[in-house]
């Protein structure tokens, strides 16, 4: 049994790379950020720091969620956990407003990568 202690109280999803997410925090500019894992709470991701593109534990900003080049949902959240490496900074971050009707299609894209992940069928590469 590890001997950490589980803090997170919705269940993360691990976001495949066939599903293209990235996210953009318009206060860095609008490079992409890969998107690590997303939940009903909260979401990770990574950002490039070559450059002064960081964030802080506990800043609050507006995060663009995008589901392909050009539709994007606009969310804003919470920075709980940052981890600098090398190149990168690794972000956890809980949304802000999860009751607002803006974060409703989130919610619901939460389920589809749900039913996606067990339903779904990806091509065998050979």
């Amino acid at each position: 049994m590890p001997n950490w202690i589980e803090k997170r109280k919705a269940k993360r999803r691990e976001i495949l790379e066939r599903f293209s997410f990235y996210v953009c925090l318009p206060k860095l500019g609008y490079a992409r950020h890969k998107v690590i894992d997303i939940s009903e709470l909260g979401i990770g991701f990574e950002i490039d720091t070559m450059g002064e593109f960081k964030v802080e534990k506990n800043e609050v900003c507006e995060l663009h969620f995008y589901m392909n080049q050009s539709l994007y949902l606009p969310l804003h959240i919470q920075v709980v956990r940052h981890l600098d490496k090398e190149e990168q900074q690794q972000v956890g971050a809980i949304f802000v407003d999860t009751q607002k009707n803006e974060h409703r299609p989130f919610d619901t894209l939460v389920k589809l990568v749900d039913q996606l992940s067990e339903f779904g069928e990806f091509p065998k590469i050979i």
